[in-house]
């Protein structure tokens, strides 16, 4: 009913936390298999250099030195004129594209997917639209992105914008799917309003699965920001390969895309730990949870 609240039976409020202290946390480990792996990576790349030309693959010492040297004012980047000839302001303008793109296009993404898992002509409408596009290749798309928004920072924003989107858009659909009708049945039976099982079952509910699909579109955002700067872009890190493969310099590349990694590992490390935070209730409140 208005204004009033559901109450649930004993058996099944046992079983979710409320408040703060009930609420687990997942402290800040240091994955070892994680370092051994880039340990590995590492010892195979200097291994390959002893058997492959510098000028085709150079060492992992030679490629972090060109970061150091590179990273505040790259010199071969000023021969063409950028603004901010350095790795750093080349990487921030992709940081920036990427961030943009991946809030605009989740939020798009998830609320579309939502409305048409609730009401079938939406989602009549709308799912062969959505499909059709994520069926597009990037490098497809790529030129009428330009054409249409130009060779600045919208045509880049909107070419990953529309790959989150799709993607947002199919995890928060099947995660809606995925929702037991039982529980919505159990709602109404107690007095839940429409809007009130809008905001206390779907959202909650779908929330974990949404996340996860933001983790992995910001995953992919990475490459394709990079991708659209390699095809037309005055800035950002792309443009800065395109610039280093023009004059064969191939430490220059490995450098760039160095830089481009480790952001991309660094921004997912911190998206899963304040991910992993907002859902921590959905671990707790599985049966036999831990």
């Amino acid at each position: 009913m208005k204004g009033e609240s559901i109450e649930l039976p004993a058996s099944a409020a046992a079983t979710i936390p409320i408040g703060r202290a009930n609420r687990r946390t997942t402290p800040w480990r240091i994955d070892p298999f994680g370092i051994l792996g880039i340990f590995l990576l590492v010892s195979v790349w200097q291994l390959l250099t002893i058997f492959v030309p510098s000028s085709l693959l150079p060492a992992p010492h030679a490629v972090t030195g060109r970061i150091a040297k590179d990273f505040f004012s790259a010199q071969e980047l000023t021969y063409f004129g950028l603004p901010d000839a350095s790795l750093l302001g080349s990487m921030l303008y992709t940081v920036e594209n990427v961030v943009i793109a991946v809030i605009v296009g989740a939020m798009l993404g998830a609320v579309a997917g939502l409305v048409t898992a609730r009401f079938r002509l939406a989602r009549s409408i709308f799912d062969l639209v959505v499909l059709t596009a994520g069926t597009v290749p990037i490098l497809v798309a790529a030129p009428f992105f330009l054409i249409w928004f130009g060779v600045g920072r919208a045509s880049a924003v909107m070419l990953v914008l529309l790959y989150v989107a799709v993607t947002l858009y199919l995890f928060a659909q099947k995660a809606a799917d995925n929702l037991d009708p039982v529980f919505e049945e159990s709602a109404r039976t107690l007095g839940a309003t429409s809007r009130r099982i809008v905001w206390d079952m779907l959202i909650p509910g779908t929330v974990p699965q949404i996340l996860g699909g933001v983790r992995i579109a910001l995953a992919g955002a990475w490459g394709l920001e990079a991708i659209a700067e390699l095809l037309g872009s005055q800035y950002g890190i792309g443009k800065a390969v395109e610039l280093f493969a023009g004059v064969t310099d191939v430490e220059g590349i490995f450098a760039a895309l160095l830089v481009l990694g480790v952001v991309a590992v660094v921004f997912d490390a911190i998206t899963a730990f304040c991910f992993g935070k907002i859902t921590a209730w959905s671990v707790v409140a599985r049966p036999g949870g831990r």
